[in-house]
């Protein structure tokens, strides 16, 4: 019964509520507007920092790790 009650006063207090103002159409697409100047900006490239790995033959994994530490990269 107190969920109710709860969910009328809710509901009760949601009516009464103003409603916001509707966005312009300029605001939502502006591609739709042929006067408004859309800049394409390209980010950096997915792969900008990556290491090719290529799979090799069974090693010890200490020296496997040791070779692929970026760690040891920045000390040289």
């Amino acid at each position: 019964m107190k969920f109710l009650l709860l969910l009328g006063i809710s509901i009760a207090l949601a009516a009464c509520a103003k409603a916001t103002d509707l966005v312009s159409e300029e605001t939502i697409a502006p591609a739709a507007n042929a006067e408004s100047q859309i800049r394409h900006v390209h980010g950096p490239s997915v792969l900008t920092g990556y290491t090719p790995r290529p799979v090799k033959g069974p090693k010890d994994w200490r020296t496997l790790n040791e070779q692929q530490s970026p760690a040891k990269q920045e000390r040289h």
